[in-house]
């Protein structure tokens, strides 16, 4: 029988978890999850997919609706995806300080591209988009922040597919922290199993654990706030994780593992790494949720001068 997928949006989702055996500290299995495989690259395509099902399920979406949302990245070129092929007008934010590759492969997919000013950040650009989904009619503004079918979708998938994969004999599971979907997501389905949930974050923006909120450079963690979709008292624990320390990681992946991943991921294996040098961690499954791919960020200081 032909396997051909009927679409592109059919092949989110069933990303493979490969075993990180030259990394892993003595005695503790460590594995990742590579949301790279996911069509566009991120594990975004998961949170796209399901608000946009969910929008459409509950009547707000209507045939040849408008999507908004803003968007720093990878969200944005999933919402992009996802809503370009399902029929939908797709308008996404974004601050000005955003590479223009960015707003470049956007628009590529038909995505119309807004700019707001710098200053105001991540705020702003939900501000701008909130404006603009209420001056279309049958406009749908996403909000991932506070989407609770972000989550839904990620405990449906995401998580169950670490449970289903593993035998369910994963010990802990890492996971990025940006919009809060994957955060909230397995700590709702890995609750019932009792499997501890570890969030990561950047040390320079501590939005989570109540510290300083500051600029830093791991693309897709740390939105400066906490996600209302995220409780953070679900997590067992946040771990911080410096921009070095996440750069360092992409390079020792690369070349130790073969495996070329974004920051945030390189942050939620760097992560992993020091919860499986604990001594209680001897002798479990740690699976590190690595949202992204490093084809987007060869721009990015983990791709320059690793000579």
């Amino acid at each position: 029988m032909p396997r051909i997928a009927a679409d592109v949006t059919w092949l989110i989702g069933r990303t493979p978890l490969v075993a990180l055996e030259r990394l892993a500290p003595p005695g503790v299995q460590l594995v990742g999850k590579l949301e790279s495989a996911n069509p566009t690259g991120s594990n975004k395509d998961r949170a796209a997919l399901g608000m946009i099902l969910h929008a459409e399920r509950s009547g707000f979406l209507g045939p040849g609706g408008t999507l908004v949302e803003c968007s720093s990245g990878d969200l944005g070129i999933a919402i992009a995806m996802v809503g370009r092929r399902r029929g939908y007008r797709v308008v996404l934010t974004m601050p000005q300080w955003l590479s223009a590759g960015r707003a470049n492969l956007l628009r590529a997919l038909g995505a119309e591209v807004v700019m707001t000013a710098a200053d105001d950040g991540m705020r702003g650009a939900m501000l701008r988009a909130d404006q603009i989904a209420k001056s279309i009619p049958g406009a749908v503004c996403l909000q991932a922040f506070t989407n609770r079918a972000n989550a839904a979708a990620h405990a449906e998938t995401t998580a169950r597919e670490i449970w289903q994969d593993t035998d369910g004999r994963v010990g802990c599971v890492v996971v990025p922290i940006g919009t809060g979907g994957t955060a909230a997501g397995c700590a709702a389905f890995f609750g019932q199993y009792d499997v501890p949930i570890v969030g990561v974050e950047p040390s320079a923006s501590r939005a989570i654990t109540g510290g300083i909120v500051a600029t830093h450079d791991i693309p897709g963690l740390g939105a400066g706030f906490v996600p209302d979709i995220l409780t953070p008292q679900a997590l067992a624990e946040v771990v911080a994780v410096s921009d070095a320390e996440a750069v360092a990681m992409v390079r020792l992946l690369a070349r130790e593992e073969a495996l070329l991943v974004g920051p945030a991921s390189g942050a939620v294996v760097h992560a992993a790494v020091v919860l499986g040098r604990r001594p209680e961690s001897e002798g479990r499954m740690i699976v590190a949720v690595m949202p992204d791919a490093g084809e987007r960020y060869l721009d990015h200081r983990a791709y320059q001068e690793t000579s």
